[in-house]
């Protein structure tokens, strides 16, 4: 009987090198890719609250820096041009919750007008911003 040589069998082998260079390629392509967001604007510093809140923002944002300063969208506005400002975003976005960001520092009078300009324009919801204590 004719017999054959044994064939060496070889094993599948996986080339860790090329491997690695596709993972680096991917990590840098969505480094790239990816956009970090970064809010500029007013430094506010927010109220210290213990309990704990939604963390979920509507779009209409009003901002009172420590100068007492209104901002609505990063654009200063005058107490006269806030309810009419509030009137068309709310009817424009189609929402009746307003949020108003206040510097601590700011005085009560002004977050009170505030506030009855946002009720005066239709706000149904009026949400103040704090961060929770360490």
């Amino acid at each position: 009987m004719l017999r054959f040589p044994a064939k060496k069998r070889t094993r599948p082998t996986v080339h860790l090198t090329a491997l690695i260079d596709i993972v680096f390629l991917l990590l840098i392509f969505f480094l790239l890719a990816s956009s970090f967001v970064e809010q500029a604007g007013v430094a506010i510093i927010v109220p210290e609250i213990e309990s704990e809140g939604s963390g979920l923002l509507p779009d209409i944002i009003v901002k009172i820096d420590q100068h007492g300063d209104i901002l609505i969208d990063e654009t200063n506005v005058n107490q006269r041009q806030l309810t009419t400002i509030l009137k068309l975003r709310i009817k424009a976005l189609a929402k009746d919750t307003v949020v108003i960001q206040a510097d601590r520092r700011v005085q009560y009078d002004t977050v009170v007008e505030v506030i009855d300009a946002a009720k005066l324009a239709g706000a149904k919801n009026l949400l103040l911003v704090t961060t929770r204590k360490q």
